[in-house]
């Protein structure tokens, strides 16, 4: 499986996720703002995103983006909430996939997967911490994305202890440790430039191989 033909790109490729065929897909004005504003908030932050700049490279007037979206803070909400349904689509589609494979392929392509998905957004997700400290709005919208994201991972993995294929587990501290070693991984390649990290296939087979089996002889 290519976990990455499942992905949303930075610069706005359309999501494979229902097997449309390839080709060029005409985008909507609101899909053209979103994607600059994506990029802009994560390039400049908030404060240095302008809806000037943010239309310039959606290719609008900057009056079409207050007339679909009112202001830049719920352009930015909407950004999120767009973010937030794409990662669960992703998510949903390959727990969707792999729900009859085996438990440890299916954990190495979610930790692949979500890895990319995150590495591709790592600034977009620093710019929601920061302004999220101003923001209790930004800050709900943000733990109610990890909340879910979660969530729906300590659904499969209690399904997976329903069919008797993992022990008997607190599912939602499985899906914590996962998601937190993917944050985490991100995290060090990121902000640390982190060269110790290997190549993601070797970094999952590995760290799966824990994750199942422990570290003990």
């Amino acid at each position: 499986m290519q976990a990455s033909t499942y992905l949303l790109s930075m610069d706005g490729d359309r999501c494979t996720i229902d097997n449309h065929n390839e080709g060029t897909t005409i985008k909507t004005v609101e899909e053209r703002i979103l994607d600059a504003a994506m990029v802009i908030f994560s390039k400049n932050g908030y404060n240095g995103a302008t809806t000037i700049k943010i239309a310039e490279k959606a290719g609008v007037n900057e009056i079409t983006i207050f007339r679909k979206f009112k202001s830049k803070e719920n352009l930015l909400k909407t950004v999120i909430q767009k973010n937030q349904s794409e990662t669960l689509e992703t998510l949903d589609y390959i727990l969707c996939m792999e729900k009859s494979a085996d438990v440890e392929d299916c954990i190495k392509t979610l930790g692949i997967t979500l890895n990319q998905f995150l590495d591709e957004r790592m600034d977009f997700v620093f710019m929601m911490a920061t302004e999220g400290r101003k923001r209790p709005e930004i800050m709900d919208l943000f733990t109610q994305f990890r909340r879910k994201l979660i969530g729906h991972l300590s659904e499969y993995f209690q399904e997976q202890i329903n069919q008797g294929n993992i022990r008997k587990l607190d599912p939602d501290l499985l899906a914590m440790t996962l998601f937190n070693f993917i944050f985490s991984k991100s995290l060090s390649v990121k902000i640390f430039k982190d060269n110790l990290i290997k190549d993601d296939l070797e970094v999952y087979g590995e760290y799966t191989d824990i994750f199942m089996r422990g570290i003990a002889l």
